[in-house]
């Protein structure tokens, strides 16, 4: 196979390019960490982030559609010389492995950012239940409170005897 040299480049390429990928959901990751962990949580920031990581993700898929397909087209001639191409091959096995350790590191974060949003939501919702509690109470005192005074009934009480 005479191209193999061109579709190593790509392997090459596209794991390169994944790195670059998963450094910046690695990053966004740690913000949304960031950003749960402080005492004012800036909701509209975190959703931004969580649409940017998306963008991301759909990146990172392409990626593993595109490397997936230029293998499966070179794995034979790779495996049948594994010593021609030993130095290749040795690079993108670098390039997988620093992609594994990022994403253990993201799963670990992607964890903790799950908990500490699970607390902020039961928060919000105490929140809102005590809200609707106090307007309740509210609109109960402000219903019954003016039917509570008669006209014959005077305002002022003589306290003599």
């Amino acid at each position: 196979m005479e191209n193999i040299n061109v579709y190593i480049t790509v392997l090459h390429d596209s794991l390169s390019r994944k790195v670059d990928v998963v450094k910046e959901i690695l990053k966004y990751t740690k913000e949304q960490n960031v950003i749960l962990s402080s005492d004012d949580v800036d909701i509209d920031r975190f959703d931004d982030i969580i649409s940017e990581k998306g963008i991301l993700i759909k990146k990172l898929e392409e990626l593993d559609n595109g490397f997936d397909t230029t293998f499966d087209r070179i794995k034979e001639e790779l495996k049948n010389n594994k010593v021609m191409y030993k130095s290749q091959i040795l690079e993108m096995q670098n390039f997988i492995r620093v992609i594994t350790d990022m994403s253990v590191e993201i799963e670990f974060l992607e964890q903790s950012n799950k908990t500490m949003f699970a607390d902020f939501l039961h928060g919000k919702r105490k929140e809102i239940r005590k809200f609707n509690v106090n307007n309740k109470i509210a609109a109960s005192y402000n219903n019954n409170m003016p039917n509570q005074h008669q006209d014959w009934q005077s305002y002022f009480l003589d306290k003599k005897k």
